[in-house]
């Protein structure tokens, strides 16, 4: 008699499987972006309030606005995203501190959030470049958060750049009292390979929103714009254990507003019609 051969059940993966998305895990590629970054000047009591524990403010208080469009990647396909950023240190490491991170497919949403813990949230996101003027935005609940412009009007550097992103990586406890265990502070590491680059005068705005309060964030001043195209690869470590007590403030800003969204779509109505137009006008580089 043949032996019974048991039947391949793809919730459960072979040990090739496994090999497979431990190697993508390990180092992932996003492949042929276009990218449109803002740089802006905040102040630095802004920075100190928004930086997790043991991050620290850097001696400038800077944040980046980005918007992009990757064309491929090794894990989760083609998709857009946008993302907001604050200068940030960590000992001897200087990097961003991902504020927030809104995506267009939900495949990157949950790719980012379990691997990295990336503040990703679903969301609808416009990239556009004609001749020298590039334009993007992210919007969610109906309401347009976060619009960048930028004309590029000058040549930026290109070859490969190194780069480091703080995110923090965190579960809450199934009694909804603190979170599971120390939050674990993740630096990605960001292998750039810059093929063309543009630089210029760059325009920003943020609109207020009950889930992605980004509008809470005030502008003194736009300093450029960059546009890039280029491959990213991408690797993450932990760089040490957090004080649950201490990060807890920190822990809800991937949620959305737990009690607009109870309430429906009668608060989530009335909060679009408020912050449509914004708590800002377009800020632009002087």
């Amino acid at each position: 008699m043949n032996p019974i051969q048991e039947e391949y059940l793809r919730f459960v993966k072979t040990l090739d499987e496994i090999r497979r998305i431990q190697k993508t895990f390990s180092r992932c590629h996003f492949l042929a972006t276009r990218n449109l970054t803002v740089v802006f000047e905040t102040t630095p009591e802004t920075v100190r309030q928004l930086l997790p524990p043991p991050l620290e403010p850097t001696p400038d208080p800077l944040g980046s606005a980005w918007v992009g469009q990757i064309g491929n990647s090794n894990c989760v396909g083609p998709f857009l995203g946008a993302a907001l950023y604050i200068k940030a240190r960590y000992k001897d490491i200087i990097g961003n501190y991902c504020v927030t991170m809104p995506m267009s497919t939900s495949e990157a949403v949950v790719f980012g959030r379990e691997l990295y813990g990336e503040p990703k949230k679903l969301a609808k996101i416009i990239f556009e470049q004609q001749d020298e003027h590039v334009w993007g935005y992210a919007e969610r609940h109906e309401i347009r958060l976060m619009s960048l412009r930028g004309r590029m009007t000058g040549a930026s550097a290109t070859g490969r750049r190194e780069s480091s992103t703080f995110h923090f990586k965190f579960t809450p406890r199934v009694d909804g009292s603190g979170l599971d265990s120390p939050p674990q502070l993740i630096r990605v590491t960001s292998d750039t390979n810059i093929k063309a680059g543009r630089r210029g005068r760059g325009e920003l705005v943020f609109r207020d929103s009950p889930h992605d309060p980004v509008a809470d964030i005030p502008v003194r001043q736009v300093i450029e714009a960059i546009y890039t195209e280029g491959d990213v690869y991408t690797s993450g470590q932990v760089l040490c254990e957090v004080d649950p007590e201490q990060f807890l403030p920190y822990a809800f800003s991937k949620m959305d507003a737990l009690d607009v969204v109870a309430e429906g779509t009668l608060l989530h109505a009335q909060a679009a019609r408020k912050t449509r137009q914004g708590k800002g006008q377009w800020r632009t580089a002087s």
